[in-house]
């Protein structure tokens, strides 16, 4: 029979209930038994294990919506104050240098530190694949997304075909593992029309997962808009690349993709923070989900993701730490206490439930992991995530919405719980 572990602590969140004061999880093997007050709990198994974590909070452990975890290994690589299509030109030159097994080391480590962080699964970008086995064997959950590229429309056929064999082969190979895998295709300044109307209509028909990094820059749109800007003069100049293979569309990355049908439920868009009412009402509509990644889009560059014109149109939002690349960690903990104050400057108020729900549960459903991650529950798998709550002040832990307010804002960091 399966260990009995009783795990109790000040306060416990659930997320879809209401904080319990001197709270208790239940849980037997992997999974969780029951959720309640700490000395009803203890009644009901008596003889079960006892984890006191003391005056601390226990919260389900973090869904990290966007990573490139291969790219560990560049934090601190690429100089800070460049801008979008300068840092990518940068970061090229810098993953060269990277071989294969350099690759998987990286990416190991981007496993190790997103589990020490208290995260639970991951949405990857896999560019080479070399983040596959490392993200498995850490234990680690989530969706692979391999990532494909081209903006040539006469190879569009050939780029899916290729994609397409290659995640055939990942599923076999990787049978029965702890991720799926899915399809990115990386940016409407990257990936042609037809490769985009092909690819996720694949996608759709298939039930496959689809990513794509959509309304990040400025220089995005306007490169849609007119072929213009730092994407034609900096990246594609720098590639030696041709800028006259499609037609400019003439609107907004968003509209774009529901042009081509790439929004969609199954949908995840990596940053989104070029956006205007129309274009959020369009991902309210398709119910495509974006993945929020703040001090990726500040260090780039890339402005502010409207927060409060998000929430007003109901669109779906997840949390993502992109790559060290980028970001100064992986710890979703600290994307969401920058995200608290980013917002709260700008007026936009996210509340603490808020941002609990955006870092667990929101992320999880955005990956389509909803069922066994994101919240304590009955059922679920059991991965925690716990802060210390003892060095605060005495106002700060009085009450489990004042000690929410607190750790949302940093000021209790977060680690995994061992089972």
């Amino acid at each position: 029979m399966p260990r009995v572990t009783v795990f109790t602590a000040r306060y416990v969140y659930p997320v879809t209930s209401a904080p319990i004061t001197d709270g208790a999880v239940v849980v037997e093997g992997e999974r969780i038994l029951a959720v309640g007050g700490a000395a009803d709990l203890a009644s009901r198994y008596p003889g079960a294990r006892r984890v006191d974590l003391g005056e601390a909070a226990l919260v389900p452990a973090a869904i990290n919506a966007h990573t490139h975890l291969e790219l560990t290994a560049l934090l601190n690589a690429i100089p800070e104050g460049l801008p979008m299509a300068e840092w990518i030109v940068a970061l090229v030159g810098q993953r060269r240098a990277l071989d294969e097994a350099s690759l998987r080391a990286s990416a190991a480590d981007g496993a190790r530190r997103s589990l020490a962080s208290g995260v639970a699964a991951v949405g990857e970008i896999a560019t080479f694949g070399h983040a596959i086995e490392p993200i498995i064997e850490s234990g680690l959950r989530g969706v692979i997304y391999l990532e494909a590229l081209s903006g040539n429309p006469a190879l569009a056929d050939e780029t899916l075909a290729r994609a397409q064999n290659q995640l055939a082969r990942w599923r076999t190979e990787y049978a029965g593992a702890s991720v799926r895998f899915g399809l990115s295709l990386h940016a409407p300044y990257t990936v042609s029309a037809p490769l985009f109307v092909k690819g996720a209509a694949w996608c759709r028909a298939e039930g496959i997962p689809l990513s794509i990094h959509a309304a990040e820059s400025p220089a995005e749109t306007l490169w849609l808009r007119d072929r213009s800007g730092p994407i034609r003069e900096t990246l594609y100049a720098a590639r030696g690349l041709p800028t006259d293979l499609e037609v400019a569309p003439g609107v907004s990355p968003i509209r774009h993709l529901h042009a081509c049908g790439a929004l969609g439920a199954e949908t995840l868009l990596a940053h989104g923070v070029q956006v205007d009412a129309d274009d959020l009402a369009l991902l309210h509509e398709t119910r495509t989900c974006v993945a929020h990644c703040p001090r990726s889009n500040a260090r780039l560059l890339n402005g502010r993701l409207p927060w409060a014109a998000y929430h007003a149109a109901g669109v779906r939002l997840a949390l993502g730490t992109d790559s060290l690349a980028s970001a100064p960690s992986l710890s979703i903990w600290e994307e969401a206490a920058y995200a608290a104050d980013l917002h709260t400057r700008a007026g936009e108020t996210p509340t603490p439930a808020d941002l609990l729900r955006l870092a667990t549960l929101d992320g999880a459903e955005a990956l389509g992991l909803a069922d066994d991650l994101g919240s304590l529950e009955p059922a679920k798998l059991a991965r925690f995530a716990s802060a210390p709550l003892a060095h605060l002040d005495a106002a700060s832990r009085a009450t489990p919405d004042a000690a929410l307010q607190a750790m949302m804002a940093g000021q209790a960091p977060f680690s995994a719980v061992r089972l």
